[in-house]
């Protein structure tokens, strides 16, 4: 069942944890065209998704940095990639493009959990998934995304109130 998009939002949590039980093409399917309809600069849409459901590769992934242990027990991982050559802002739109990813996740009752590979100053990590997947050099590896059937449920989160959030400029 759909969630109206602000419960969505507000109960969306990131998923650690998650039940043997593998995931369907078609919601995998969703979730990417979710991501799909991100916002990109001059629509370039420089992203690509590789997804990952064997087993050996995703215990690789698991130990792309040190807290990237979770994606153990995933059942399925979602490599974010950036084609540099087509946006400035590329790291912004997909960024935007694995934010929607996934809030579709949570609406479909799967659970997600992002994991940064991408780090600006050091491409060791890029370099190790690149390895493993035989990405190519033409993109940039933006984060591993765990996703399954949730196998925990975290409690609500604490966030900035409106006051504590916005600075006002006369």
């Amino acid at each position: 069942m759909k969630k109206d998009i602000i419960d969505l939002i507000k109960s969306r949590r990131s998923i650690r944890r998650y039940k043997q039980k593998t995931i369907s093409d078609d919601l995998i399917k969703k979730c990417i065209e979710a991501a799909c309809s991100a916002p990109s600069a001059k629509n370039s849409q420089p992203w690509s998704f590789v997804i990952i459901k064997n087993k050996e590769k995703i215990k690789l992934l698991s130990k792309t940095q040190p807290f990237s242990k979770f994606l153990e027990n995933a059942p399925c991982v979602i490599v974010v990639l950036a084609e540099e050559s087509k946006s400035n802002h590329w790291l912004e739109d997909c960024s935007c493009a694995i934010m929607l990813l996934l809030l579709e996740a949570h609406s479909l009752g799967l659970g997600a959990c992002w994991n940064a590979v991408y780090k600006p100053d050091d491409n060791s990590r890029e370099n190790y998934v690149r390895k493993i997947l035989n990405i190519s050099e033409k993109y940039r590896v933006i984060a591993n995304i765990g996703i399954g059937h949730p196998d925990e449920k975290p409690t609500p989160k604490k966030t900035k109130s409106f006051e504590e959030a916005v600075i006002y400029s006369d």
